[in-house]
């Protein structure tokens, strides 16, 4: 039975997007989307390894993931430190894409400690130069400053970076610093 990621999220565009983000994590997993634990429960024929959940759906169903705590992440419209007590694991909706993305990155860690990667990772996909300024822009240096590091143009720098997105579909910095780090260029803790 293949593996399954719930996303329980009434809002469509959200579930949308981090239904993208963690397809980019993990390669080998089913990702389903659901309006609601009603539409989620008419589905629940499927082994789920993790389980998204709105707080406020959560906040109406509490009882049904309190068994399911160390499975279940609570998308949180801010810390959610309440739920946190309670003993899930929060992911605030309303920090910055990176936060947002180092945040899942380091939960992942902590649940798997000793692997890097939830798929295989793709290394070769990238130049060793494109490698390079990949590391540089996830740890949040700008064009001129990587140039600078790498005694090289800004034009080469620009070049590259074009290079990087258009072989990792993305031109999103978030979504390259979980290539990277899926990929083993850099540590969760240097984003």
């Amino acid at each position: 039975m293949t593996p399954c990621i719930a996303i329980i999220e009434s809002d469509i565009l959200a579930a949308t997007g981090l239904r993208s983000l963690l397809g980019d994590m993990f390669v080998h997993v089913e990702i389903l989307t659901y309006p609601s634990v009603e539409a989620f429960v008419a589905d629940s024929n499927r082994y789920f390894v993790h389980f998204f959940v709105r707080d406020s759906i959560l906040f109406s169903h509490v009882d049904e993931f309190d068994m399911l705590k160390d499975r279940t992440f609570v998308l949180s419209s801010g810390p959610g430190s309440h739920y946190a007590a309670a003993g899930f694991r929060v992911l605030d909706c309303t920090v910055d894409e990176k936060v947002f993305i180092r945040t899942l990155l380091q939960y992942y860690r902590e649940g798997h400690p000793g692997r890097r990667s939830p798929g295989p990772s793709r290394p070769d996909l990238l130049s060793e130069r494109e490698k390079e300024i990949l590391v540089l822009l996830v740890q949040g240096l700008i064009n001129k400053e990587i140039a600078d590091r790498l005694d090289i143009s800004v034009t080469t720098v620009i070049f590259h970076r074009n290079n990087i997105c258009a072989k990792l579909g993305t031109r999103s910095v978030g979504r390259m610093a979980i290539y990277a780090v899926l990929s083993g260029l850099v540590e969760v803790d240097t984003l």
